[in-house]
This record gives C-alpha cells, structure tokens and sequence, in this order.
C-alpha cells in the first residue's frame, strides 16, 4: 500500500482530512478535556514500506531536567512506559518527542489498535512534561499503560 492510501485510512478511520505534502503529513490531537494538544506528523520512508510517527510533546522545562531525562530513559526500557515507541529529545527544537516505525501496511491495516495507543500515549506524556515539576524525594510510580497491556506512564 503507498503512503498516499495509508494516509487516507488514517483520516477515514479518525474522520478527519488529511493531506499529503512530500510523503508527511501533520495533524493535530486534542485530549478529550481540551488541556492538551499534540502535533502528530506521519512521514513515508519511501522504498522501506515503514512509517514514522512521530509526536511533538514540548519543550522540557530547564528545572529538573536530569530527573524527567531519567524519568524518559526509564520508560523507554523495554518500552513500558511508551507503548512500543520511544521517547527522545529533539537537538533543533529542544522539545521532546515520541517516535515509531511501523511497516505502512501494519498500521493501515490496525488503525485503532496502532496509531490510538501511540496518540494516547503522546498526549499523556505531552502533558507530564508540560506539567513536570522536580520534587526531591518523589518516588516514581508506574500507572497502567494506555493500552492496558502492563505498566505505563511513570509519576514523578
């Protein structure tokens, strides 16, 4: 399937129009409170049938940086706290980022079982980071992860 027909599935199964420009296209997610919104954009690598997605979920906060960096490095072990995607800061913008690969067909083929774990989880860590705030002896927890498939998202 190319990129240009999984795109359509997307918005078909999200009810939204999406556009294609140069194999990405770019939509905004809004969590079911309005508090927070995340930027999703979907980019074709071309002859490898794989498509990233990959959410802005804002610029970390300078103060206790090292600790939510911590927080971040945690959850992407073993992917517990990402739901099969990784967190990681990007160098241009300073805001971190929630990122995947999956083959084109995969995801066409499971819109609600990929693409709605990924925006959830985007959304939550969008708004922890947006919300961080370092405690000194906070002890971490682990929530149940969106999908509901084992431990997620760590409170700090």
């Amino acid at each position: 399937m190319v990129f240009k027909d999984i795109v359509a599935v997307l918005g078909q199964a999200f009810g939204m129009e999406l556009k294609v420009v140069q194999d990405t296209t770019v939509f905004e997610v809004v969590s079911d409170d309005g508090s927070t919104k995340v930027q999703i954009l979907l980019q074709d690598s071309g002859e490898r049938n794989l498509v990233l997605m990959s959410a802005d979920l804002g610029e970390v906060p300078p103060e206790g940086r090292e600790k939510l960096f911590q927080t971040m490095l945690e959850a992407n072990n073993t992917f517990s706290g990402t739901v099969g995607s990784t967190l990681a800061l990007d160098a241009a913008s300073g805001n971190a980022r929630l990122q995947r690969y999956m083959p084109g067909d995969d995801l066409a083929n499971n819109v609600m079982g990929t693409l709605e774990p990924f925006i959830e989880t985007a959304l939550l860590w969008s708004r922890m980071i947006a919300d961080y705030r370092p405690s000194v002896d906070a002890p971490m927890e682990f929530t149940e992860s969106p999908g509901g498939d084992g431990p997620g998202l760590m409170s700090v």
